[in-house]
Formats: structure tokens, C-alpha cells, sequence
């Protein structure tokens, strides 16, 4: 039996039910998989995907993962299964992608069976494509699934989060993502994985790749420029170039999650990672201006999948990140 389709650890709780409605049949025509990035979110459609067709499923019903159905899943050319994703140089998923998508929905598969669609992200649907697949939620075909996978699913619009199933994933209690680091990566030390899980914001399959990429080093140094950057012993433009266009999705993917923990690090008794000078420039950011710069650099990620010139849109955020900082010292009372 392949592990390739069995749920990791912190996941077995929300397979329970799944397994359950897949036994029964009555598996929700619309699921929305939503948490942060990392939690295992495309794994777990994948699994079931692979437990509806699946020929030799386990006991907890997941996907032998050697049979003709599970191959062609992981390969992702089994008939009934369907991928949506954003198309390269584009922003967002099309409408004609999502019209196609409809269509083949709406057949009805020769031999009866299931058909699955994944939709990842749902959030970059636009409104034309959401529209088209409130209709196809609203009046689903016989045995067709749709499984939207979301990091934000607060940007969703609500006609389409209230006709979804929700599954909600969340990061599991820190013994349990460093025995699956352990197990995934023994060379690792204690103190490595406890970093790497930090900067994934306990996210283990985030945290995995950080300790093999060695990302670890990589976002400390943004870390520092941006420290620098605040104590006005670096400039934007020079920051930017050193990131680079081909480190600029992961550097803006990293400071939206480093921001975050500046947040945290404003609440109370100062919860967050023991980084006094992180504390102290926390401590001088007006919250208001920090939410706003955190909805830039937000907007940012959809942008930088783009034909956007990259090291330009670097250099916007950093002069933005120089601005907050000057914003915030001259009215420091918005920073109480």
C-alpha cells in the first residue's frame, strides 16, 4: 500500500467524515479546503480524488496509490479528473477556463463513475468565473465534485463560500509537526526545524521545504534588509535589485507572513518569535498604517504572478515599507 495518498497525521480528524460520505455516497457536490499555505490542502483533494475511484482502497478508505485509477490521478490524466489552475502570464483564472471546466462537468461519465474537479486557488477566480461556477454549484450534475482549495477564503464572496462544505485546516501543535519534520527530514537538528517552522508559520510541508531549500539563510538576509531598510542604512532601489525577479514571488509570499508576525508581536505581552529587534519595530508601526501596507503587499501576490515587471514591484513595496516607517515616527501616537 503507498503512502502517497494517505492523509498526514494532523489531517486524520478531517478525513473521518470524508471517508464516511465517500462510503455513503453522499460526498458534498462543492467543498472549500481553506487554510494556510503548507497545511496540506492540494494533498488532501488529491486523496479524494484517489478515494473515489480508487480499486483497492484501505481501511480508512484512502487510495491505494498503485492501482491504474490512483496512477492516472497522480498523473492527473484520469478521465474524470479535472485541474484548474491560473494559466501561465495570467493573474487570475479565466472565464473560458471555467466555462470549459463547466462543459466537461456536465457530461455524464460513460461508465457512471465520479468526476472531480480541483480548482487551486479558488481565490484567483474572477468574478465572471465565479459567477459561471455559482450555476454549475447550484444545479451539479449527477457525481461530479467540486473541491476549491483556498488560502483566503475571506476573499471569496460569500454567495460562493455558503454553498460550500467547509473544510477548515490549521497547523497542528508544534510536537506533532516536529515528529513528521523528524521523520521527513532526520539530518535536521532540533533548533533548524524549530526556525524553519517559525518561518512557515508552523505550516509543516512549508517548513519542510525551508530545511531542504536551505530558504532558511535566504530569509533571514530579507529579514535584515528590511531591519535595515527601517534603520535607514539601506536603500529601497539596491534591496530590490540584490531579491531579483526570479526570488520575487517568494520574497513577497515571505514578507506577508513576516508582517504578520509584526502583528502578533503588537498583541498582547508581545507574542511572537524572541527577536528583540523585530519587538522594537513593531513597537513603531501605527497599526492602521501596518494593516493598509499589509493589504498592499496582498494585492501584491496576485500581481507578481503577472507579466508585471517584477523588480519594479519590488521596488514599490520597498519604498512603501520606507514610507510606513516615516508615516508611523511622525505621528507616533498612532503606533500606541
Amino acid at each position: 500500500m503507498s503512502e502517497v495518498f494517505q492523509t498526514l497525521p494532523w489531517q486524520r480528524a478531517l478525513w473521518q467524515p470524508v471517508a464516511a460520505a465517500i462510503r455513503q455516497n453522499r460526498l458534498g457536490h462543492a467543498l472549500l479546503l481553506a487554510g494556510p499555505v503548507g497545511i496540506g490542502k492540494q494533498r488532501f483533494a488529491l486523496s479524494i480524488a484517489a478515494a473515489l475511484w480508487c480499486r483497492s482502497p484501505d481501511a480508512e478508505g484512502q487510495g491505494c496509490g498503485v492501482c491504474a485509477d490512483c496512477r492516472q490521478v497522480l498523473s492527473e490524466a484520469h478521465s474524470g479528473f479535472h485541474l484548474l489552475r491560473v494559466e501561465e502570464e495570467r493573474r487570475d483564472i479565466s472565464i473560458d477556463a471555467v466555462r470549459a471546466l463547466t462543459e466537461k462537468l456536465q457530461i455524464t461519465s460513460h461508465d457512471g463513475r465520479a468526476k472531480v474537479a480541483i480548482i487551486d486557488p479558488a481565490d484567483a477566480l474572477n468574478t465572471s468565473g465565479i459567477n459561471a461556477l455559482l450555476k454549475t454549484i447550484e444545479e451539479p450534475s449527477p457525481g461530479s465534485h467540486l473541491l476549491l482549495i483556498s488560502e483566503r477564503p475571506q476573499a471569496l464572496p460569500a454567495t460562493l463560500r455558503s454553498r460550500c462544505q467547509r473544510l477548515r485546516f490549521a497547523p497542528p501543535p508544534p510536537d506533532q509537526a516536529h515528529a513528521w519534520l523528524q521523520q521527513q527530514n532526520p539530518s535536521a537538528d532540533a533548533e533548524r526545524m524549530t526556525q524553519a517552522l517559525v518561518a512557515a508559520r508552523g505550516a509543516p510541508l512549508r517548513a519542510l521545504v525551508l530545511l531542504e531549500n536551505q530558504v532558511l539563510q535566504q530569509q533571514a538576509d530579507w529579514a535584515r534588509s528590511l531591519l535595515d531598510l527601517a534603520a535607514g542604512r539601506a536603500e529601497p532601489v539596491p534591496v530590490a535589485a540584490s531579491i531579483g525577479d526570479i526570488n520575487a514571488a517568494a520574497f513577497i509570499h515571505w514578507l506577508y507572513g513576516w508582517l504578520a508576525q509584526l502583528l502578533a508581536l503588537r498583541s498582547v505581552n508581545g507574542a511572537g518569535p524572541d527577536d528583540s529587534a523585530q519587538q522594537s519595530l513593531a513597537r513603531r508601526l501605527g497599526p492602521a498604517l501596518l494593516d493598509r501596507y499589509i493589504a498592499e503587499v496582498q494585492e501584491s501576490l496576485y500581481r507578481v504572478l503577472s507579466n508585471a515587471n517584477k523588480v519594479l514591484l519590488l521596488e514599490s513595496l520597498l519604498i512603501g515599507w520606507v514610507g510606513l516607517l516615516a508615516r508611523s515616527a511622525r505621528n507616533p501616537q498612532n503606533a500606541a
